[in-house]
């Protein structure tokens, strides 16, 4: 075993990063052992979400070598650009070294390389835009807001150029705009492909659900559009064999992760126009990068003047700018006014303040409210948050009310955790739970009995159950125990022995949650300080309460979350600058 790896291995590196390792270690002859060291530092911070591995800032999980690694980024970069195993952007080489001291697995260089190359291709207008036709629509849509009305101004952008990136909160109108922007590509031209998209099967079933009254249009997830399957990681959609769309609109953005944007603009037609829409403040993919964030990131939305007199009745005049250097002019629109919180809203008003990093006044907020908004993360205040929480549910299935009733009722109130495992982790609220379940009667012992609230874990396409997917485990018309999922408008029941893997689910991650809304949310973090703790994981948990919120945690835990911040490494901001 190598230096190296003893290393690695002390301070609790994966096996992939140990390995990895090794492997580096004997294409250098062992020459190297700060090159081999490196290799398993960058493949731990891929598998923490980061693309890259910065020299000059340190990820998390190298912070316990940091007395054996270089001091100096300069002395670390040149004894780097000496090994075998590390070549320049351009060489096919196991790993690539920039010039701004970002080091990569090759995959990770590349994907990074064809998304900013096909987003720097698609910064320009569309040509066959009927101009006047458009903004007299946009002056017709009566909205209840002063001033610019970015919804507006987000339309206009979608059909008007070849890349458009909307941005906005909880309850900013992103599925309002799709609705318009659809309405909008149908009076332009009838015969448009148009293509929805989502990166998950429930953020496709939510945008499915509120289209389908007004549109109708398949929603499909990223994956089934492209065709990826565990068979084909390349998808049927790629290089080779363009998506046969003119457009395609791609909701909850943020979820998309570098390796899956880059094969969706592989299978981009030159000539389509791609609109992305989420909310960049959010949780960025479970994969490594954060796309969204990095396009969306200084990013105020700038308008050259041909774009501003192209759409007199947005009112836009103010922002024109003869000579912007912004990436996205005329491409970014970030959605400013929230249509479900009002002023005097905690939700909304907690949002952002941990945006901002305001972990006093957040605190305080909290603090203020009534004894069910804060309280300590200890056994007792979270049972009385569960059982005040499922009480309505509780009620239902015991009272064996219909189906629907019964999911409609589960579906008012969740608990988000950070944490999977451990103390005070979606682990711990599903024993709780099930526990006083059977102190009441439900024979939580049988691996299904009705009342059961599940969530599908593994996409089956064949079923059309998707990861994230809820149900309930109740018994049909004629007895039987089945689970019952709640789709757009319509009930589902699938036989237990076809269900693809699943867990209870009477607490989630913060990560499972995002594409979801519930009308009351508690949150419950770890009273130990942990890395995964951080605004943004507050800020997504947050934004799911449509009216009521309560935080389980410490103070401690609290003031650490808002102000720690998850910077993913990428090096995209950069190769999207004109001379790269």
């Amino acid at each position: 075993m190598t230096e190296s790896m003893n290393l690695l291995k002390q301070h609790g590196f994966s096996e992939l990063a140990c390995q990895f390792s090794a492997f580096i270690s004997r294409k250098e002859a062992a020459q190297n052992e700060l090159v081999s060291l490196t290799a398993g530092v960058l493949t731990e911070a891929v598998a923490q979400g980061h693309v890259c591995l910065n020299l000059w800032q340190l990820p998390e999980c190298a912070l316990p070598l940091k007395t054996v690694l270089p001091k100096e980024p300069e002395v670390w970069a040149a004894e780097l650009q000496s090994a075998k195993t590390i070549g320049r952007p351009g060489d096919y080489a196991p790993m690539v070294l920039t010039e701004d001291g970002l080091l990569y697995l090759y995959r990770y260089w590349l994907d990074e390389r064809d998304v900013a190359t096909a987003i720097r291709s698609r910064l320009h207008a569309v040509a066959d835009v009927n101009h006047a036709k458009l903004d007299q629509t946009l002056a017709e849509w009566m909205t209840p807001v002063d001033g610019i009305d970015w919804q507006k101004v987000a339309v206009a952008m979608a059909l008007s150029r070849h890349l458009a990136v909307i941005s906005g909160g909880p309850g900013t109108g992103k599925t309002t705009i799709v609705l318009k922007i659809l309405q909008c590509l149908q009076q332009q031209a009838a015969d448009l492909r148009i293509g929805l998209a989502a990166p998950t099967g429930k953020a496709a079933a939510r945008l499915q659900q509120s289209i389908s009254r007004h549109q109708d249009f398949e929603v499909k997830t990223l994956h089934r559009l492209l065709g990826v399957t565990e068979h084909n990681d390349q998808g049927r959609y790629n290089a080779e064999r363009l998506l046969p769309l003119d457009v395609l609109i791609i909701d909850e953005a943020s979820m998309i992760d570098i390796s899956l944007m880059a094969k969706l603009m592989r299978a981009m037609p030159a000539r389509a126009r791609l609109i992305l829409l989420g909310d960049s403040q959010q949780l960025a993919s479970v994969e490594s990068g954060a796309v969204l964030a990095n396009l969306s990131e200084s990013q105020q939305g700038a308008f050259t003047a041909n774009f501003v007199e192209q759409f007199p009745s947005l009112g836009l005049g103010a922002n024109a700018q003869k000579n912007s250097s912004a990436l996205l002019t005329d491409s970014f629109v970030r959605l400013q006014h929230s249509y479900r919180f009002d002023k005097d809203s905690l939700v909304g008003q907690l949002a952002e303040r941990v945006n901002a990093g305001d972990a006093e006044t957040a605190i305080q907020m909290l603090d203020g409210q009534t004894a069910s908004i804060w309280h300590r993360p200890d056994e007792h205040s979270l049972l009385n948050v569960l059982t005040a929480g499922y009480k309505a549910f509780i009620d239902a299935v015991e009272n064996k009310r219909p189906a629907l009733e019964i999911i409609q009722a589960f579906d008012q109130f969740r608990v988000l955790a950070a944490l999977k495992q451990g103390p005070h982790s979606v682990m711990s609220v599903n024993r709780l739970m099930t526990r006083f379940l059977a102190q009441k009667g439900w024979r939580t012992n049988q691996t299904f009995y009705p009342g059961r609230p599940i969530m599908i874990t593994q996409n089956d396409y064949r079923q059309q159950l998707f990861n994230g997917d809820i149900g309930v485990i109740l018994r049909d018309a004629d007895g039987q125990l089945k689970a019952c999922f709640y789709f757009g408008e319509e009930l589902r029941w699938v036989g237990l022995n076809r269900l693809p893997t699943h867990e209870t689910v009477f607490a989630m991650t913060v990560h499972k949650s995002q594409g979801s809304e519930f009308d009351a949310v508690s949150i419950l973090l770890p009273e130990e300080i942990s890395p995964i703790l951080n605004r943004e994981l507050l800020y997504t948990a947050i934004t799911r309460a449509r009216k009521d919120l309560s935080v389980l945690a410490t103070e401690q835990a609290l003031q650490h979350t808002i102000h720690s911040r998850h910077q993913r490494e990428s090096g995209l901001k950069q190769q999207l600058e004109p001379n790269k």
